[in-house]
């Protein structure tokens, strides 16, 4: 009976060891995981095609988010040949609209002049874009090639570009956003919208 209650006694002892030993293992992974770690630091833009660095986002002021990771680069319109252009600032007309206008559609001889002012010639790299409003129809923007850009379907681009219009639109119409703020800041850094709007609020 006495071994009985020494062995009975190695195991307790045992078990409280082994209880002990995952305590400490889930303290060292809180520990890790805790509020002390240091967060990675968050990237920085991608570079725009043919320049050195990322979009200028001097005087932008963003809250605090983290820069998503994109691959390929920022599709950035020329400001001297896309200034951007507005047909109307009356919110009640754009907001009666449709989503969808047969007007919007640029002439495939339109487009080709944009592709010209941008240096686009070559019938292999046109496809790699797409030619889109830099201030969209549907917030006001007018149908001239001031408006135009060839947006990049690589990288941050086109589809960011049609993503940031849909959810201006939406704030404009709620009257959450007014439509001249939407329209200088798709003129003034449609980037910077992008990062402010979209991805500082999750929308991303």
């Amino acid at each position: 009976m006495m071994r009985f209650a020494r062995g009975a006694g190695t195991a307790s002892a045992a078990r409280r060891a082994a209880a002990a030993a995952v305590a400490c293992c889930v303290a060292a992974v809180l520990a890790g995981c805790g509020g002390g770690s240091t967060p990675a630091p968050a990237p920085t833009p991608p570079k725009v095609p043919g320049q050195a660095s990322g979009p200028d986002l001097s005087g932008v002021t963003l809250p605090n988010f983290t820069m998503p990771l994109v691959t390929g680069g920022v599709s950035m319109p020329n400001p001297k040949l896309t200034p951007g252009a507005v047909a109307t600032t009356d919110t009640t007309e754009i907001c009666v609209l449709p989503d969808h206008l047969p007007s919007t559609t640029i002439p495939p001889a339109t487009q080709q002049a944009v592709y010209t002012e941008y240096g686009i010639t070559n019938p292999v790299d046109q496809p790699k874009y797409d030619i889109d409003y830099l201030v969209p129809v549907l917030l006001g923007g007018a149908t001239t090639i001031a408006n135009m850009w060839p947006a990049a379907f690589k990288g941050t681009g086109f589809f960011e570009k049609v993503q940031l219009d849909h959810i201006l639109r939406d704030m404009v119409c709620r009257r959450t956003l007014s439509l001249r703020t939407a329209q200088q800041d798709l003129e003034n850094n449609w980037y910077a919208t992008w990062l402010k709007y979209v991805v500082a609020t999750g929308r991303a």
